[in-house]
Protein backbone atom coordinates (compact mmCIF):
# COMPACT_ATOMS: atom_id res chain seq x y z
CA UNK A 1 0.00 0.00 0.00
CA UNK A 2 1.49 3.30 -1.12
CA UNK A 3 1.25 6.55 0.91
CA UNK A 4 1.17 10.01 -0.69
CA UNK A 5 0.51 13.53 0.57
CA UNK A 6 -2.36 15.60 -0.77
CA UNK A 7 0.04 17.68 -2.89
CA UNK A 8 1.60 14.55 -4.43
CA UNK A 9 -1.86 13.11 -4.97
CA UNK A 10 -3.05 16.21 -6.86
CA UNK A 11 0.16 16.37 -8.89
CA UNK A 12 0.17 12.67 -9.90
CA UNK A 13 -3.56 11.93 -10.04
CA UNK A 14 -3.63 10.21 -13.48
CA UNK A 15 -0.67 7.97 -12.61
CA UNK A 16 -2.08 7.06 -9.19
CA UNK A 17 -5.51 6.27 -10.66
CA UNK A 18 -3.77 3.97 -13.14
CA UNK A 19 -2.12 2.11 -10.26
CA UNK A 20 -5.45 1.81 -8.45
CA UNK A 21 -7.04 0.42 -11.60
CA UNK A 22 -4.35 -2.28 -11.60
CA UNK A 23 -5.33 -3.29 -8.05
CA UNK A 24 -3.12 -1.38 -5.60
CA UNK A 25 -4.43 0.83 -2.79
CA UNK A 26 -3.20 4.32 -1.93
CA UNK A 27 -3.31 6.14 1.43
CA UNK A 28 -3.74 9.92 1.19
CA UNK A 29 -2.06 11.85 4.02
CA UNK A 30 -2.28 15.49 5.06
CA UNK A 31 0.04 17.97 6.69
CA UNK A 32 3.54 17.71 8.05
CA UNK A 33 2.43 15.08 10.54
CA UNK A 34 1.25 12.97 7.58
CA UNK A 35 -2.08 12.16 9.21
CA UNK A 36 -4.01 9.53 7.24
CA UNK A 37 -7.10 11.07 5.65
CA UNK A 38 -8.38 8.63 3.03
CA UNK A 39 -7.75 5.36 1.25
CA UNK A 40 -8.17 5.09 -2.49
CA UNK A 41 -8.90 1.46 -3.37
CA UNK A 42 -10.11 -0.35 -6.48
CA UNK A 43 -13.88 -0.36 -6.87
CA UNK A 44 -14.11 -4.15 -7.03
CA UNK A 45 -12.65 -4.48 -3.51
CA UNK A 46 -15.08 -1.90 -2.14
CA UNK A 47 -18.12 -4.01 -3.00
CA UNK A 48 -19.55 -5.96 -0.09
CA UNK A 49 -22.06 -8.68 0.44
CA UNK A 50 -25.60 -7.69 1.42
CA UNK A 51 -25.89 -6.50 5.02
CA UNK A 52 -27.29 -8.81 7.64
CA UNK A 53 -30.27 -7.72 9.69
CA UNK A 54 -29.76 -7.09 13.41
CA UNK A 55 -30.24 -9.35 16.39
CA UNK A 56 -34.00 -8.81 16.51
CA UNK A 57 -34.62 -9.56 12.83
CA UNK A 58 -36.38 -12.90 13.51
CA UNK A 59 -38.26 -11.82 16.65
CA UNK A 60 -41.45 -10.79 14.94
CA UNK A 61 -43.16 -8.96 12.15
CA UNK A 62 -45.34 -5.87 12.32
CA UNK A 63 -49.04 -6.54 11.91
CA UNK A 64 -51.36 -3.82 10.69
CA UNK A 65 -55.01 -4.66 11.26
CA UNK A 66 -57.83 -2.38 10.16
CA UNK A 67 -55.41 0.20 8.87
CA UNK A 68 -57.69 2.77 7.35
CA UNK A 69 -57.93 6.42 8.21
CA UNK A 70 -59.70 9.25 6.46
CA UNK A 71 -58.73 12.92 6.59
CA UNK A 72 -61.06 13.76 9.48
CA UNK A 73 -59.68 10.98 11.68
CA UNK A 74 -56.12 12.00 10.79
CA UNK A 75 -56.69 15.66 11.66
CA UNK A 76 -58.51 14.74 14.87
CA UNK A 77 -55.58 12.58 16.02
CA UNK A 78 -53.27 15.58 16.38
Amino acid sequence: MQSVTIAEFKRNLPVLLGEVAKGSSIIVQKGRSRENVAILAPFSTAQRSPRQLGLLSKRGKPVFKNWSMNEDDFLAAR
